[in-house]
C-alpha cells in the first residue's frame, strides 16, 4: 500500500512540474483597477518587458495566440494591484497558473511623491529581491 501511495505521489509531482515547464505565455491586462487608462505611468510596458526577459512571450487584451486558445494551461495570469498606503506607493504582482494557483507573488514599496516614478520604483522593487527567476523557461 506504501508502495501505491509513494507511486502516485511521485507522479503528481512530475505532473505539476512538467506543467510549469510547458508554460511560456503571460497574459497581462492593459488596464489595471488603479489604471485610468492604458498603459499608465508606463507599467504595463515595462511589466512587459521584464517577462520578455525572463523568456517569456507577453500579450495583452484581445492579443490571444492560438495556442493559448487550444490549451490554457501555457500560460500563467499576470495581475498588478496597488495596495493601500498614505505616504507610499505599494503594487503587489500576482502571477497564477490555469488552476488558479499562485506560482509568484511579491510587493514593492516606494516612497516617491511624483507617480510616475513611484510606480516604476515600485514595480522595480517588486523584482529586486525576488525569486521570479527561477521560472525562467527556455
Amino acid at each position: 500500500m506504501k508502495k501505491i501511495i509513494l507511486l502516485f505521489v511521485v507522479l503528481f509531482s512530475l505532473g505539476i512540474n512538467a506543467q510549469d515547464k510547458n508554460v511560456k505565455y503571460i497574459f497581462l491586462k492593459r488596464v489595471y483597477d488603479f489604471q485610468s487608462e492604458p498603459n499608465e505611468y508606463r507599467l504595463n510596458t515595462a511589466l512587459k518587458q521584464k517577462m520578455e526577459q525572463l523568456g517569456y512571450i507577453v500579450y495583452f487584451d484581445k492579443e490571444m495566440p492560438q495556442e493559448v486558445r487550444l490549451d490554457p494551461c501555457v500560460e500563467y495570469i499576470g495581475e498588478l494591484v496597488r495596495d493601500k498606503g498614505s505616504l507610499s506607493t505599494n503594487l503587489t504582482f500576482t502571477l497564477t497558473d490555469c488552476k488558479g494557483n499562485v506560482v509568484f507573488k511579491n510587493s514593492g514599496t516606494s516612497r516617491l511623491k511624483k507617480h510616475n516614478k513611484s510606480y516604476m520604483e515600485a514595480l522595480q522593487n517588486i523584482f529586486k529581491y525576488s525569486t521570479i527567476g527561477r521560472l525562467k523557461i527556455n
